[in-house]
């Protein structure tokens, strides 16, 4: 920074050599003119027009009233010295010298103003008009925006480059973005007890850094600090009120972007209220039937006791084992459901897995409960990995085997199959040969509560709540779920997950 201000010294001085060199050179041609008439003519009538004219051009040519006034000055005198006589001599006895050479010295200096305030005024307009299209561009770059972390970006890169010194942008009293490079004497602790001081309060500070706080109904969303050490040159009044102007527009699209972000958090509520009455239906729906067949079969045994043979009392006991086993399960589908929901402020317990580990783990869990079922596995040769959490993913696959063996109503094996698709992810498929999926359970199939709840008395073996959880839980990691009847018949679900870890912004 220190060599920049250096820099601009150094560029004021070439500009006060070239706006002497200018007036100059304007001076020496009028007066080379007058002495060229003076040498034809024997006369210079004109002189002093001539010289008017070199002030005028001198006026317009430099930057400053300063010059106009010096090329005045010397037109005045030098239309006295060279170009009256007696010839190079100074004359103030002439009759009328007095009014003659005031009035030329006034007209010079008035020509010199006009044509001065004239540049000044295009200057001003020209600056105004630039301002105005670096406004407008800065308006259709932030249009472009899709996040706050991005508008922070833009400014900082904006701001550093338009005033030429580092800039950082704080979206909240620890963090912020930077751009451009800073001193090494700057605290760094002092200066972020300020940051969090302006959040605090919403006044603006200064220290190494110059604070501005961007308000919205009188919170402060964001700071902006704009490095201001002493061997910088200060900012401009001017420049401060276009600032301004530049913060407004960061003030604008920073709440704009709050309010969609507070639109989805509503969105994402009521879906999750909707899902929480959906799975409480779900439960109470798919609760009552197993657990009617529990007291039923337990309320026999104990009221029949010494009555029931040796092979009705094995069936009762194993209705009553199979319905347990049902809710077993079911209760740790809601477990799942709960785990997502607890964890969705730290993320799910994420890591990279081997693939056919977790389909062999689900593959043998479901054998365990329905031993008759025929499965076949589709893996592929090469050594998969995906970051997921095996657990859940585990249960996803469990759950649509399970749905596929309950509804299928088909003697053909059940295919799972998996493979890697062409961006990056990893494609889980459950197909059965069976009846397929009626036409109005497609849409609602993972609502949790379906129409087929309603069609028969088994109905905690319904689609329940097992497809929405299925969902919840693919969501949760990234991906996405679909459920379909095949072209040659059956159903046919499919989901996929991220084979890497995603950003924490896609999360």
């Amino acid at each position: 920074m220190r060599l920049r201000w250096n820099v601009q010294k150094n560029n004021n001085l070439v500009s006060w050599l070239e706006n002497l060199g200018k007036t100059a050179a304007l001076l020496f041609v009028a007066t080379i003119i007058n002495i060229f008439m003076l040498n034809t003519e024997s006369v210079a009538s004109n002189a002093s027009e001539i010289y008017v004219l070199a002030v005028l051009l001198t006026s317009l040519w430099t930057n400053g009233f300063i010059w106009g006034l010096i090329a005045s000055i010397f037109g005045v005198f030098g239309t006295n010295y060279f170009f009256t006589y007696p010839y190079f001599a100074f004359n103030f006895t002439i009759s009328g010298y007095p009014v003659t050479f005031v009035s030329m010295l006034l007209v010079a200096m008035i020509t010199s103003t006009l044509a001065a305030g004239l540049k000044e005024q295009m200057s001003l307009t020209k600056a105004r008009e630039q301002k105005t299209r670096q406004l407008n561009e800065v308006s259709q770059q932030l249009l472009k925006v899709q996040s706050s972390k991005e508008t922070a970006e833009l400014a900082c890169h904006w701001l550093s480059n338009f005033l030429g010194r580092a800039t950082r942008f704080y979206l909240d009293p620890v963090s912020f973005i930077q751009e451009g490079t800073i001193g090494e004497d700057v605290d760094e602790l002092h200066e972020a007890g300020i940051v969090r001081n302006i959040f605090a309060t919403g006044e603006s500070a200064v220290s190494a850094f110059s604070y501005s706080p961007l308000t919205s109904r009188e919170n402060v969303i964001a700071v902006i600090a704009i490095l201001s050490t002493k061997d910088l040159p200060p900012i401009s009044k001017e420049t401060e009120n276009f600032l301004q102007l530049i913060f407004s527009q960061f003030v604008m699209v920073l709440e704009r972007q709050h309010l969609e972000d507070d639109r989805q958090m509503i969105v994402m509520e009521q879906q999750k209220e909707r899902m929480r009455g959906n799975l409480l239906r779900a439960i109470s729906h798919d609760l009552r039937t197993p657990l009617t067949g529990i007291i039923g079969a337990s309320s026999a045994i104990l009221d029949n006791r010494g009555k029931i043979d040796a092979q009705d009392m094995f069936h009762l006991v194993s209705d009553i084992n199979t319905d347990a086993m049902w809710l077993l399960r079911m209760v740790e589908n809601v477990l799942s459901v709960t785990r997502i929901d607890n964890e969705a402020a730290t993320k799910l317990h994420k890591s990279m897995e081997p693939i056919e580990e977790v389909v062999s783990q689900a593959v043998q869990k479901t054998k365990k409960h329905f031993p008759a079922c025929k499965l076949q596995v589709k893996i592929p040769d090469e050594f998969i990995m995906a970051y997921m959490d095996s657990t859940l993913i585990e249960q996803v696959v469990i759950n649509l085997i399970e749905n596929a063996i309950r509804h299928s109503e088909s003697t053909e094996p059940i295919e799972v199959s998996v493979e890697v698709s062409d961006d990056n992810h990893v494609q889980f498929s459950v197909r059965d040969h069976g009846k397929g999926i009626a036409a109005e359970e497609l849409p609602i199939l993972f609502e949790g509560f379906s129409i087929r709840n309603n069609e028969k008395n088994d109905s905690s073996r319904g689609l329940g709540i097992g497809l929405s959880i299925c969902k919840s839980i693919i969501l949760a990691h990234g991906g996405t779920i679909s459920g379909t009847n095949a072209p040659d018949g059956g159903a046919l679900f499919t989901f996929n997950i991220p084979m890497e870890k995603l950003s924490d912004s896609e999360e």
